[in-house]
């Protein structure tokens, strides 16, 4: 059991003797993925604000969208008894000329 224990011990002290020469580069590298991080954080607030106006664009074409189809609709009903009307006259034209 003193051979396990002082092999595990060995290993920690390596592993630790390796950390700490690298710890500058550790040290680095993590400031770098913080600051990623935080930028990756800010980008997804930025989009979720951009999303948010977009929902609300969205709405607003939607209605005006709506509001169009309706006026649509509404100028064909009123346009269909002046169509007739001018298909009526231009008929009558269209006979006297028809008989000339």
């Amino acid at each position: 059991m003193g051979l396990k224990k002082t092999l595990a011990a060995s290993a920690i002290a390596f592993l630790a003797y390796k950390t700490f020469q690298k710890r500058h580069e550790l040290s680095e590298t993590y400031s770098t993925e913080k600051a990623r991080l935080a930028s990756m954080n800010k980008d997804k607030d930025n989009i979720q604000k951009q999303l948010a106006i977009i929902k609300t664009e969205l709405a607003k074409i939607n209605e005006i969208g709506e509001d169009t189809h309706h006026k649509v609709r509404v100028f064909q009903k009123d346009l269909e008894p002046r169509l007739e009307i001018i298909k009526e006259n231009t008929n009558h034209i269209q006979k006297k000329l028809d008989k000339r």
